[in-house]
């Protein structure tokens, strides 16, 4: 596989910046957003200005603890809407077409077009087709995202992207 290279460049190209920060305000509309949209250009500038330089604020991270119907509890870690959540936009609509290549067409979680109906549906449909299979396994990890080590992040990374720029800016 021929690892990529030049993807800081790409995440800090400008007409991305504006596509993420229009993604990042999808269904928001908050004091933060207003703010933003007032001098949007000149944060994107200034943004972009970060990542190149990989020079940001220290992160301003905000817990809240969220508990479901069902009971569940949940840990959410907010960011600052700027940079942080335009930044992580950016470097999705970059990095997503790659990581999407490597699923199985039976992962669904998480995926546009691709929800807990799309995987209900294809779950029917296996059933269906092979009806001497009475069983099928559903997996839930706890904390996942919190207990990946992020070193095993890093290193994957490394081996998909030869940008070391670009895995400086990941471990901000």
């Amino acid at each position: 596989m021929k690892r990529k290279g030049y993807i800081l460049e790409q995440i800090a190209d400008l007409e991305n910046l504006r596509q993420a920060d229009r993604e990042a305000q999808l269904g928001k509309n908050n004091r933060t957003i207003r703010w933003h949209n007032k001098k949007a250009e000149k944060n994107l500038l200034k943004l972009q200005h970060m990542i190149l330089n990989l020079d940001f604020p220290d992160p301003n991270y905000q817990t809240m603890i969220i508990e479901s119907d069902g009971g569940k509890v949940r840990n959410i870690v907010k960011q600052n809407y700027f940079p942080w959540r335009i930044l992580h936009h950016a470097i999705m609509r970059v990095l997503e077409p790659d990581f999407t290549k490597g699923y199985i067409h039976d992962t669904s979680a998480c995926i546009k077009g691709r929800g807990t109906h799309y995987g209900v549906k294809r779950m029917k449909m296996f059933l269906r087709r092979y009806p001497e299979c009475k069983w099928f396994v559903k997996t839930d990890f706890k904390k996942f995202y919190e207990s990946i080590p992020h070193e095993l992040i890093l290193n994957s990374l490394r081996r998909k992207y030869k940008d070391e720029k670009f895995i400086k800016l990941i471990e901000v």
